[in-house]
């Protein structure tokens, strides 16, 4: 039992510290459900897990068909039917020298989802259970 808690806690932890000050609206559940999605990875895994969901902002930014102004006269990307959302793009925006001004949303919990529906696990249970062995056998040093 203190295994699996203890593997449960690494992954929980290990997406936290992948996503560093990267703006996200991910709540305490989120990271416990997402650390239950990632059961069988490995720290590596994560890794390249969180590097692809940071890129997701980026990607709604750059695919985005509509944006709004927010309070701090940025441009953020939203769906056709956000309150004050403009027919734009962000070649559209850039064009009219408002670059900067353009902030990608922050990540979300559907970030993460979309990226592990095409991420897996690298090490297989098989692969797990011998290297348990080995340890069990010969210890952490071999």
């Amino acid at each position: 039992m203190f295994k699996a808690w203890a593997i449960y806690m690494m992954m929980f932890i290990g997406l936290i510290v992948h996503l560093g000050d990267t703006p996200h609206n991910l709540a305490e559940s989120d990271f416990e459900h997402l650390a239950h999605k990632t059961k069988g990875f490995s720290g590596s895994d994560i890794s390249v897990c969180v590097k692809d969901v940071l890129f997701e902002p980026v990607r709604k930014t750059q695919d985005a068909m509509f944006f709004f102004r927010n309070p701090e006269d940025m441009w953020i990307p939203c769906g056709p039917k956000q309150q004050s959302a403009v027919q734009t793009t962000i070649q559209d925006l850039a064009a009219k020298g408002l670059a900067s001004k353009i902030l990608p949303p922050p990540i979300s919990r559907t970030d993460f989802d979309k990226v592990l529906a095409r991420q897996r696990p690298t090490v297989s249970k098989s692969d797990l259970d011998v290297h348990e062995r080995f340890t069990k056998e010969f210890g952490e040093e071999g």
